[in-house]
């Protein structure tokens, strides 16, 4: 992968790998589902239509089709589409006809006013033009529909302060190359570390009493920056009615070792060259005691559900 991805939303460089993506992510829990169709069934109810935005492989998608009686799949980039039909179709045994496939923007769609019962946009909407999706959002989703927007954070190890204090280092070098590359990749920055509260819910088009979740986070927003070191500045965009909520989930913990962790931040945009890093990936080692030692980890995530009016 290039040092630096191309002006497009998402993974743009032309030799990343979806399938150790999907092999060195954590896995969405079931409560993650469960918290968006629990939220969906009490405004709603309603399961004709949902729409997987920033789909990359489907994974979301490949959830949403055992819900849903059919299932728009949408990315910008290159392929992608293409790649979620494969996995959906041919991996998963669904037929092409639940399906529409389409390449384009959360900014820019092409989905018919007011068809979809719920909207996902799931590790993507940093990549977007917020102000931009949201209008797209809320001219597609039916009225009394849901929007679901969610993000998780920084890997956190359980336990071990000395490890976690060395791998901060290196998400710190990370976010250098975001801050360095400015434009979308800056962008980016802001929404993850603002715990997503510059996303405005226009009281036109939603419902007062906009759920804003954090998980595994103590209630707090600092746990969602992705550095310790490098903190963007933001304009918070809550509204005076929205509702926070913080959980503790332990679905959103998962056993691994440093050769997983290390392959991880692979799938991350910008690459960070292994000298760069060399040191600090020693010094978390050190402090697990080995490569293939196992290790408690934890995700801080945020949630956001709205209703259309």
């Amino acid at each position: 992968m290039s040092s630096k991805p191309s002006e497009k939303p998402g993974f743009a460089a032309p030799n990343f790998s979806w399938a150790d993506y999907i092999k060195h992510r954590p896995i969405y829990p079931s409560s993650y589902y469960d918290r968006i169709y629990r939220y969906h069934s009490e405004h709603s109810n309603t399961w004709d239509v949902a729409h997987d935005v920033g789909t990359g492989p489907g994974i979301i998608a490949q959830e949403l089709a055992n819900k849903f009686t059919h299932v728009v799949v949408s990315d910008p980039n290159d392929t992608y589409v293409d790649i979620a039909c494969d996995r959906l179709t041919n991996e998963f045994g669904f037929p092409k006809s639940k399906f529409t496939f389409l390449q384009e923007s959360a900014e820019k769609s092409s989905v018919e006013d007011g068809t979809v019962d719920l909207l996902i946009i799931a590790q993507a909407m940093h990549w977007a033009d917020v102000e931009k999706a949201m209008k797209s959002f809320a001219r597609q989703v039916k009225s009394g529909g849901t929007l679901a927007i969610s993000f998780y954070g920084r890997a956190q190890l359980s336990n071990n302060p000395k490890a976690q204090a060395a791998l901060d280092k290196v998400y710190d070098v990370w976010t250098d190359k975001l801050i360095e590359g400015g434009g979308f990749a800056a962008r980016a920055m802001r929404a993850t570390d603002s715990a997503f509260d510059i996303v405005p819910f226009s009281t036109e088009d939603w419902e007062p009493g906009v759920k804003r979740t954090l998980i595994n986070t103590g209630g707090k927003k600092e746990p969602m920056a992705m550095s310790v070191k490098n903190k963007a500045s933001y304009e918070s965009k809550v509204g005076k009615d929205d509702v926070f909520e913080a959980e503790k989930d332990d679905n959103w913990t998962e056993v691994r070792d440093l050769k997983w962790l290390k392959e991880f931040f692979v799938t991350l945009l910008y690459n960070i060259p292994e000298e760069q890093v060399k040191r600090f990936w020693d010094e978390v080692e050190e402090a697990i005691g080995g490569l293939d030692i196992p290790v408690d980890i934890f995700y801080p995530a945020v949630q956001l559900l709205a209703t259309r009016k």
